[in-house]
């Protein structure tokens, strides 16, 4: 025979004799696993660098430089685990992308040109909206070794700037 307990003023009837079915399990999975499967995989990004004083600027027709001051964010040690690190100066508008070379110190300042393409397609005027233009990041590329190709991930914070603008 069960006996009701009452605890903070409510009453519980115990359930010894009761047992769980297997159909009960097959009604509940479906509510354990949609949260799971409905769940949209985030950006890949993770804070090593931090980037500041960032400035792009055009040094010629085809030509754009790319310079800022770093710091390693708590905890991370060099080098960084990546192959290369690459730094996207255009984006959303233009895909660029130039090779850094490897920090040596934690703290510290990197300049770098690149050079693009003259069959790139590329025009200045996609990148003259001071509204749109331009976000500048840090992405470091792992090779999978599965499929032998590139897999790029922010490593940075992203930093408005300017459109660059011709220097003389």
């Amino acid at each position: 025979m069960e006996y009701p307990r009452t605890v903070a003023g409510y009453r519980f009837t115990a359930m010894r004799n009761h047992r769980f079915t297997p159909s009960l399990l097959f009604c509940l999975l479906p509510a354990l696993v949609t949260p799971l499967a409905c769940t949209p995989k985030p950006a890949e990004s993770k804070a090593l660098v931090r980037i500041s004083n960032v400035k792009v600027t055009r040094t010629g027709e085809q030509t754009l430089q790319v310079a800022f001051d770093y710091d390693l964010e708590p905890g991370v040690k060099l080098p960084l685990p990546y192959k290369e690190v690459l730094v996207f100066p255009l984006e959303p508008q233009i895909k660029l992308a130039g090779a850094l070379e490897p920090f040596l110190l934690s703290i510290g300042s990197v300049a770098v040109s690149l050079e693009i393409p003259a069959d790139a397609g590329f025009n200045w005027k996609d990148v003259s909206d001071t509204e749109a233009c331009c976000l500048v990041s840090l992405k470091g590329a792992r090779e999978e070794s599965e499929t032998k190709t590139s897999h790029y991930e922010r490593i940075s914070n992203e930093v408005r700037v300017l459109p660059p603008e011709l220097s003389s």
